[in-house]
């Protein structure tokens, strides 16, 4: 990698020294660490699918966010509150916080650790370099803290937007803890121009005993964009944590789900669509580890792939030694619709006990034209063939999603994305 990327990157942090109460010490480690490692190659085995060239070429300054005032997207339900981020800063007067004050703890990444400055220590920091990047030049985000025993009943929605920021990037970093017993609904929305920028998010949570938190995540970064998130979770006895991606944006995407089932009866499922067409490329990669007995994860996760479009998943399970019956299911399924279309996989199995239930299985092909020839048979056009199938293929992997106006709603953007396709 070019010394002056790592020379810019170690100015940025330098100047964030003092932003954040109690990160100094993390920060001024991770921008450490990011100096001796630089951003992952392709021969890093959890990198062999992304292409991160544009990245080590060129250092992305900090985003901007004055005088910025983009259009703000309709929310997809009835929302308890909406967070509203602009080139990675939290927009207070466009964001909407509802009732939520009321019965959780809901503030700014600042003000929390102002009053917390001691709790800067559980930052994720990272691993590679795209997590350590996070943590040096994290600026903003948001910490939700559900109480125990609280059920917020509608979604809180958390949307970033990039705009008017070429070749700049926004690192977030959101928090978000769950007491015992308690249940929420985090949607995430990406959002952007054309324009060529990086949104860089990091979402942690902790799940208590018998806590349910939901997590959609909606990926619809501009054309030009780089997209890169981890999602890191921590589930305790009984509790559950239910993800579900869509990706459609973006020149590269890539998201990361690592989940720790921390204590028995903890239960995570983690599902995805990915949507690519031509020069995107989408990558998925998960991590669920199973640390101790009874406890159970399940994965779905389908891509498409058009013309000149990559998809990947690696999807790792691993169960630890002391972790006996553990049941564990991972499935992977591709549509390629063209030649010049890539789809790769990578399931993995890592098991240390040996009184567990555990399955993996990919597949990677074309629309069945069987299927089509019978549909078109019938008298349905042969394009509105092709979307029935796709809707069908992908809904296994949205059905999870609790909200039903939620779940309408992606499910409108597989169609949405089909039609333009079925246009060209």
């Amino acid at each position: 990698m070019d010394d002056a990327v790592t020379r810019s990157y170690e100015k940025q942090a330098e100047s964030l020294m003092g932003a954040l109460a109690g990160t100094d010490e993390l920060r001024a480690q991770a921008i450490k660490d990011f100096a001796a490692q630089g951003f992952p190659h392709a021969k890093a085995e959890d990198w062999r699918y992304s292409d991160l060239r544009a990245l080590r070429a060129e250092a992305f300054e900090p985003a901007t966010h004055a005088g910025e005032k983009p259009e703000i997207p309709a929310a997809m339900t009835e929302c308890a509150a909406r967070f509203v981020f602009v080139n990675g800063r939290f927009s207070e007067s466009r964001s909407d916080m509802g009732d939520l004050w009321q019965a959780a703890s809901v503030r700014p990444l600042a003000n929390h650790f102002m009053a917390n400055p001691d709790r800067a220590t559980e930052l994720v920091r990272g691993r590679d370099g795209v997590g350590l990047l996070n943590t040096a030049l994290v600026k903003d985000g948001m910490v939700i803290s559900i109480p125990a025993g609280v059920e917020i009943d509608d979604p809180v929605e958390i949307i970033h937007i990039m705009t008017n920021a070429a070749d700049c990037a926004a690192h977030t970093r959101h928090i978000v803890e769950l007491g015992e017993g308690a249940s929420a609904h985090i949607v995430e929305r990406f959002i952007g121009d054309d324009l060529a920028y990086w949104t860089n998010s990091v979402l942690q949570a902790r799940v208590a005993e018998k806590a349910v938190l939901h997590h959609t995540r909606l990926q619809e970064e501009g054309m030009n964009a780089l997209h890169t998130s981890k999602t890191h979770v921590n589930v305790d006895a009984d509790g559950q944590y239910h993800a579900t991606c869509l990706s459609l944006g973006g020149k590269m995407a890539r998201f990361e789900a690592h989940v720790r089932m921390m204590v028995d009866g903890a239960n995570a499922t983690v599902d995805g669509v990915a949507l690519t067409g031509t020069g995107q490329s989408h990558d998925t990669l998960t991590h669920i580890s199973h640390s101790m007995p009874h406890t159970t994860s399940d994965q779905i996760f389908r891509t498409v792939a058009d013309t000149r479009g990559k998809s990947s998943f690696q999807g790792k399970v691993t169960v630890e030694k002391d972790a006996q019956k553990v049941e564990a299911d991972q499935s992977f399924k591709a549509l390629v619709f063209d030649r010049t279309a890539e789809a790769n996989a990578k399931p993995e199995l890592e098991i240390f006990a040996d009184d567990v239930k555990c399955s993996h299985g990919a597949t990677v092909g074309e629309l069945d034209e069987k299927a089509i020839f019978y549909l078109t048979s019938r008298g349905i056009d042969p394009k509105t063939a092709r979307q029935m199938l796709v809707e069908a293929f992908t809904a296994e992997a949205l059905e999870r999603v609790e909200n039903d106006d939620i779940r309408t709603a992606m499910t409108a953007k597989v169609n949405a994305w089909m039609a333009a396709r079925a246009s060209k």
